[in-house]
């Protein structure tokens, strides 16, 4: 695919994964970092066009990609984004 249309589909992404984080409120203290976590795990989108994408930086990024791994300690905040994460694969519609 090329750089164009994976950015395009990557917005596209972006747009239906901040409607989804906005309805789980144990997101929300995390709400940009999670939903770049999701674009990049969920959507496999690289880091680099992520960074486009969200007007950051590649290394802002993976601090964010951090910050949620160390985040899934919490059951409560695992739990919400494990739902997410499970409607995206399709295991749950």
């Amino acid at each position: 695919m090329t750089d164009r249309l994976m950015l395009r589909a990557g917005g596209t992404a972006l747009r239906s994964i901040r409607l989804a984080v906005s309805f789980m409120p144990e997101l929300q203290p995390r709400k940009k970092a999670v939903e770049i976590y999701l674009l990049v795990t969920g959507c496999n989108l690289n880091q680099t066009d992520a960074a486009t994408l969200c007007g950051c930086t590649k290394q802002n990024i993976s601090k964010h990609l951090r910050r949620v791994e160390k985040a899934r300690e919490d059951m409560a905040f695992d739990r919400a984004l494990a739902r997410i994460e499970a409607v995206m694969t399709g295991e749950i519609i």
